[in-house]
């Protein structure tokens, strides 16, 4: 009968180190990949890279050139996350601060805003087709679509 009680209780202590051990490799399976926002451009175009305060001068609205071409910004709008980590985190406005300032822009200086993409294959097709067009999307994004080259990481997520 102790005997019994015992192989039990070794048995209900295993089961229990192995139930823990399912838990804690879930959880480190379920922890969400690092993602990275990226600034992208046609694989033709003739540009290495751009630092983070051209890119918000582009996406502002302040003429910038690069090899006789000007930059013409892309706003990806096809991912409400990207676009919100894009515009906190490089050009550091809210939303609603961004479209204050695009709007002044209009009415002071009469520069057109900058076209804004809610699908991904007419971005895709606009970078293509234009020269000197750049916008941002998430790395898992631009794998998918060829043509397509990275200028940087903007952003990149932390797993902490």
């Amino acid at each position: 009968m102790g005997c019994n009680v015992l192989i039990r209780v070794k048995y209900a202590s295993l089961i229990t180190l192995l139930g823990c051990l399912c838990l804690i490799c879930t959880g480190i399976a379920a922890q969400p990949s690092q993602r990275s926002l990226l600034l992208v451009c046609s694989a033709d175009a003739n540009l290495e890279s751009l630092s983070h305060a051209e890119v918000r001068k582009i996406f502002l609205g302040v003429p910038v050139t690069k090899g006789q071409v000007r930059l013409r910004p892309l706003l990806n709008s096809t991912d409400p996350l990207a676009t919100d980590v894009f515009l906190q985190q490089v050009v550091f406005m809210s939303r609603r601060e961004y479209e204050r300032q695009l709007l002044s822009r209009v009415f002071r200086l009469g520069d057109p805003r900058p076209p804004e993409y809610d699908e991904i294959d007419s971005l895709v097709e606009d970078l293509l087709d234009t020269p000197g067009s750049l916008s941002f999307m998430w790395s898992e994004q631009l794998e998918s679509h060829a043509g397509l080259k990275s200028l940087g990481i903007l952003w990149k997520s932390s797993n902490n």
